[in-house]
């Protein structure tokens, strides 16, 4: 006699469907579980990389916001965008004034933990 067992709890991949008991499948993919798509070959990932090297990403993310902003209506949602856009900006000024310090042999202390931790 074997007593049947909800797929969740036999070590079976949860229904995909949200109305039959599962979870959504972009949730299940922020959780990394079944159902996540593959990543990205070559995509940034939060885990990798080093303090101060998402140089490439942060470009991207400004180029993305600035297209959001171009194509937002909302004054509240562009203001906003116009904040996050000012902040990433801000990083991206403050890695290149860091380095331009380091190639003059002045390097601060955060621009010389960023090197120790990408070695």
């Amino acid at each position: 006699m074997s007593m049947m067992m909800p797929p969740d709890m036999a070590g079976g991949a949860p229904p995909a469907d949200p109305a039959a008991g599962g979870m959504p499948p972009d949730l299940m993919a922020l959780l990394g579980g079944a159902g996540a798509p593959p990543e990205e070959a070559g995509g940034p990932s939060i885990t990798d990389g080093a303090p101060g090297g998402g140089e490439d990403a942060l470009v991207l993310a400004l180029d993305a916001l600035q297209d959001a902003i171009d194509n937002e209506a909302d004054q509240e949602d562009i203001q906003v965008m116009l904040q996050c856009q000012a902040k990433l900006q801000s990083i991206l000024a403050k890695n290149q004034s860091e380095a331009d310090k380091a190639m003059g042999g002045g390097a601060s202390p955060s621009a010389t933990r960023k090197m120790a931790s990408s070695l």
